[in-house]
């Protein structure tokens, strides 16, 4: 099977469930609670940043090997940040006119659109702000401004140095020096009466990991040296059993803290080391745990001994190569931002209006439903664009 199917599959998954958290935070719904982020500090951005970082990494490798320099590579990466950023400054814009149009309404979650629209548009235009959800947009054109030197060292074989400037990185955003000083900038802002709000829900240098961590195996497939044969050995077998245990006690861990079971003051306690910005150590261990998991079940799983684990296997290769998943996948960037309209679109709705139970839920169901519109829409509009006009009759 294309490799490229069960990586979109993977996109469109995550960007179908980071829907419904987002929305469902809104909704609050109890459909919307039949979510796997509520097990085990594993959420969708982590494994929509890893995919997409992978897929740079495998698509535009596959550009830069053809001819290996950063001058180059850096023609089509700067197309793809000119895309990336035209969704980000029509996102702005539309949010700001709604912000102003309905601002005797005050919605909250258009609210810093509307208390200072100048300074917290331009904010978002140069991409050191963003409201809710929006996060990721800036944080692509960041990494993938940084992509052509990542493969200058990859392509070099300096694979430990690599890792080695990722793992800094990480260590470095585990401070949160880099959060509080936007803080303070902040504060100076509105100690000269101009009202700021910065930060973009994200660490970059955190979630780099994530990012440059999907690329380097998706240049090592462009590169086509991705061996994963290690993976059929006896005692990586024995090490994926106990990595399903870990996944157990993650996921009651994560109970015990979210529902307070251990007093308030622990739930505070772990609320300061389980940081979702800076990708704390429970999230990066529970990532990678859960991607090691996945990666041996549709690797060695099919072949194991075990018919359960065989059984798995299969119904994970089923799950991701589902075409309502992939077709989500081959659009992620339309569809991730069709999703933040319909996400304010919810949210004024939501403060306008009293809803019940089952207008919730019913208001959920259509918000997921209609990614499929963007996506379609996108899915039309390229077939249009590829399909040679017919000529005129003479």
């Amino acid at each position: 099977m294309n490799r490229m199917v069960i990586l979109d599959g993977f996109r469109g998954y995550f960007l179908l469930f980071m829907a419904v958290a987002h929305y469902n935070g809104l909704l609050r719904t109890p459909i919307g609670m039949i979510h796997h982020q509520y097990l085990g500090w594993v959420e969708d951005a982590q494994g929509f940043v890893f995919i997409s970082g992978l897929v740079v990494g495998l698509v535009y490798g596959k550009k830069y090997l053809k001819a290996p320099s950063v001058q180059t590579i850096y023609g089509p990466i700067l197309a793809r940040i000119r895309t990336i950023y035209s969704h980000q400054v029509g996102l702005v814009l539309i949010l700001l006119a709604a912000a102003l149009l309905l601002a005797p309404l005050a919605v909250p979650d258009l609210v810093f659109y509307s208390d200072a629209p100048v300074t917290f548009t331009l904010s978002s235009l140069l991409l050191i702000a963003s409201s809710a959800n929006m996060g990721v947009l800036p944080m692509y054109i960041a990494f993938m401004a940084v992509v052509p030197f990542a493969f200058c060292l990859l392509h070099r074989d300096q694979v430990v140095p690599y890792f080695a400037v990722l793992g800094l990185c990480w260590l470095a955003a585990q401070t949160s020096l880099t959060g509080i000083a936007l803080y303070n900038f902040q504060l100076y802002m509105v100690s000269k009466d101009i009202p700021a709000n910065f930060g973009l829900y994200f660490n970059l240098l955190a979630w780099q990991v994530l990012f440059f961590g999907g690329l380097f195996f998706g240049f090592r497939m462009a590169q086509r040296k991705l061996d994963l044969g290690f993976l059929h050995a006896p005692q990586v077998r024995t090490t994926f059993f106990i990595a399903l245990t870990a996944i157990a006690l993650l996921a009651a861990y994560d109970i015990v803290v979210e529902f307070r079971l251990m007093g308030d003051e622990y739930f505070g306690r772990m609320l300061l080391r389980t940081d979702r910005a800076i990708f704390g150590v429970f999230y990066a261990a529970a990532f990678g745990i859960d991607l090691f998991v996945v990666v041996w079940l549709l690797q060695a799983g099919p072949d194991d001994p075990l018919v359960w684990v065989r059984r798995v296997a299969a119904a994970v290769q089923w799950l991701f190569t589902r075409p309502f998943l992939v077709l989500l996948g081959q659009h992620s960037l339309h569809v991730f931002s069709f999703h933040i309209l319909v996400f304010y679109l919810l949210a004024t709705v939501v403060h306008v209006f009293e809803l019940t139970p089952m207008a919730r839920a019913a208001l959920l169901v259509t918000g997921v439903s209609s990614l499929y519109l963007a996506a379609l829409c996108h899915a039309w509009m390229q077939r249009r664009e590829t399909t040679p006009t017919a000529m005129p009759v003479r």
